[in-house]
Order: C-alpha cells, then sequence, then structure tokens
C-alpha cells in the first residue's frame, strides 16, 4: 500500500460521523429529496457510516421530507430545537454532542460556503457541495470511498 493509500484509510477511520444539510444536499430547493443523492448515499455511505442531517429548519419538517430514507440516518438535528442556527460553530458542537461524538471525527457536507466555514472553526471537517458527482470525487480524497 502506497504511503497516500495509508493517509486515505486513516483519514476514513478518522471521520466515523457525515452530517449532511438538508435543502440543497439531500433535498432540492423546494423540500423534496434528491433522488440521486439519496441513492449515492444509500449505495457508498449507509450502514459504513453514522449518518446525520443539521438544517437550520424551525420545525421537525425534515425529518418528515425525509420519508422512509429518515431509517438510513441516526440523527436530524433541526436548528430550532438547537436555539442556534448555521454558520454559528455552536450549531456543529452542538450537533456533535447530539451523536456523543467529537467535532474532530465528523465530516459536515453543506452547500453553503459559510456553513462550511462554521463548521471548520467548530473543528469539523467540512466539504463543499456543488453536486453528487463532486462529492463523491471528495470522499475518495478523504478516503471515505475507494476508487
Amino acid at each position: 500500500m502506497s504511503l497516500r493509500g495509508r493517509r486515505e484509510v486513516k483519514a476514513a477511520m478518522e471521520v466515523p460521523v457525515i452530517i449532511f444539510d438538508y435543502f440543497g444536499v439531500l433535498a432540492h430547493q423546494y423540500g423534496r429529496p434528491d433522488q440521486e443523492m439519496m441513492d449515492f448515499v444509500r449505495q457508498h455511505l449507509a450502514g459504513r457510516y453514522r449518518l446525520a442531517v443539521l438544517s437550520n429548519m424551525n420545525d421537525g419538517a425534515a425529518e418528515e421530507m425525509l420519508g422512509k430514507s429518515a431509517e438510513i440516518f441516526d440523527s436530524v438535528v433541526i436548528s430550532g430545537e438547537l436555539g442556534v442556527a448555521k454558520p454559528d460553530p455552536r450549531a456543529f458542537l452542538l450537533t456533535a454532542q447530539r451523536l456523543g461524538e467529537f467535532p474532530s471525527r465528523c465530516l459536515m457536507i453543506d452547500d453553503s460556503e459559510l456553513n462550511c466555514i462554521g463548521a471548520k472553526d467548530a473543528g469539523m471537517a467540512a466539504i463543499y457541495f456543488t453536486g453528487v458527482a463532486d462529492l463523491e470525487r471528495k470522499l475518495k480524497e478523504y478516503g471515505i470511498l475507494t476508487p
């Protein structure tokens, strides 16, 4: 195994929790789950990593909107319940705490660069989401997906 391969395996072991934004990542603008993205999560991440949702919604609507896909997520965290919203680093810290994990062992995937900065300020790794193909490439760089 090359040195790069070892780093990728190490990175994957250090990030057992993947947290997704809801609108813009898991769902389209109007709140319907993005089937391509949900299929990607089911195929490549579910059962291998602890998965969660962190959304700046005011109520539990994300969990309802996920429908039967909610079963693949260990937790759905709504900023309205936390009392603080992304990009405030406290939102990310409280989410990690709810998951019983250190922020440094969490990866946030969000379609807002500002939210990614907030996650990094909280000690998480973050990926700026621009689409499924780009996410797949970035997850391979982290060693979370193997080429």
